[in-house]
Order: structure tokens, then sequence, then C-alpha cells
């Protein structure tokens, strides 16, 4: 399990996080969502160990691994540019890997989240007509 306590970062005098608490269970899996800006990727980086937390604790599997080096905390991340697949829209992207495994999700659980992410609109572009964020 995964779990933040209290976590607070801040650049510059500028706070982006502040008081985060989130407990994730083994085998759950999470989506961080929001706009450009609002510290996803901070968050991210805070639970590797590329950034340091200001206060607060982050806790793996009963281990308090706030101070941890990030190689020594054994996780690894998909850089969004790197994961994207240039010869394909953004439907065949989304999909892409539920080709090898088409029972893991329904196309009413696809659309579903198509809809709740707001990218129906964006289904039929390339991925160079998208932005970072």
């Amino acid at each position: 399990m995964l779990k933040l306590e209290n976590i607070k970062k801040s650049y510059d005098g500028t706070i982006v996080l502040d008081g985060i608490n989130l407990d994730i269970e083994d085998g759950e899996i999470v989506s961080i969502l929001g706009p450009s800006g609002c510290g996803k990727t901070t968050l991210l980086n805070l639970i590797l160990g590329i950034t340091e937390a200001d206060s607060g604790k982050i806790i793996y599997n009963g281990e308090d691994m706030t101070n941890l080096p990030m190689e020594k905390r054994g996780f690894n991340i998909v850089f969004q540019d790197y994961a994207l697949f240039p010869n394909l829209n953004v439907y065949k992207n989304i999909t892409y890997g539920l080709r090898n495994k088409p029972g893991i999700s329904t196309k009413e659980e696809v659309d579903d989240l198509i809809d709740l992410l707001g990218l129906r609109e964006h289904l039929s572009k390339r991925i160079e007509q998208l932005s970072g964020g």
C-alpha cells in the first residue's frame, strides 16, 4: 500500500501541493486528473523521489520512504511524450493496450473514461495536434 500523509510542496514560495493525503491499496488503479499546472506531475515526482517534499510522509508497505533516494524506491515512470504512438490517432492510442487483453475493459467502460476525460472531440486527432497538458 502507498500512503501519502499531509504532503506539501512549494516552488519559490508558491504552494503547489498542500495537505495531500492519499491511500492506494495493492492492485488498485488510480488516475490523477486536473488542469495543467495543478500539481499532478509534482505529486508523481514526489512519490518517485525525483522531487523532495517540503513536509509530510510517503509510506510504501509500511516503510517511510520520504527521504529514501529515488533509485531505492523501486518505482518507475513512463513519460507521456514517449508513451504515445505518433502514427496513431488519440482513440487508437487509448485502445492500443486493450488489443492484447481485450477482456480487461468493455467498450462502454472505455467510452465512459473518454467522456470523463473530455476526450471525445479529440479522438480522431493525431498526437502532435494535442497540447502536452
